[in-house]
């Protein structure tokens, strides 16, 4: 599998950081190669960080997007990060639709809301496990 763009886990999250001009055929091998990497390994978090990125035009907007509800299909929540604020204008004027793709200032952002949410899930499933343990020993 060809793997232009680097992907990186860290902890319960993959990171996805664009520092190359996008083309037709590189957006279709990041679709490929998260969708891989989300099957392979165990992650609950996707970060897709696009600081160095000069220009998103619509079609690459709208593969963002599709990459986020892929890797949801997949039970795995997406942040946009690191967009600058010239390209958020352009997108916003061109019309693109951007929605259910969650963003945040940048990747150190992006991470603690991830990790954030995935304490919260995680203390979430300890208070049902402990209720289940409760009723059973009740029993």
């Amino acid at each position: 599998m060809r793997r232009t763009i680097p992907i990186i886990k860290l902890r319960q999250n993959l990171i996805v950081s664009i520092q190359i001009e996008m083309t037709d055929r590189l957006v279709a091998e990041l679709k490929e190669n998260i969708a891989f990497e989300v099957r392979a390994r165990e992650v609950s978090g996707l970060v897709i960080e696009v600081s160095a990125v000069d220009f998103l035009d619509s079609y690459i907007a709208r593969s963002l997007q599709q990459i986020a509800k892929i890797a949801a299909c997949m039970g795995v929540e997406t942040i946009l990060a690191g967009l600058d604020s010239a390209v958020a204008i352009t997108l916003v004027e061109m019309g693109a639709d951007m929605l259910g793709l969650e963003t945040a200032l940048d990747l150190e952002d992006a991470i603690d809301i991830l990790e954030e949410r995935q304490a919260e899930s995680r203390s979430e499933e300890e208070r049902v496990l402990a209720e289940i343990y409760a009723e059973l020993e009740e029993s």
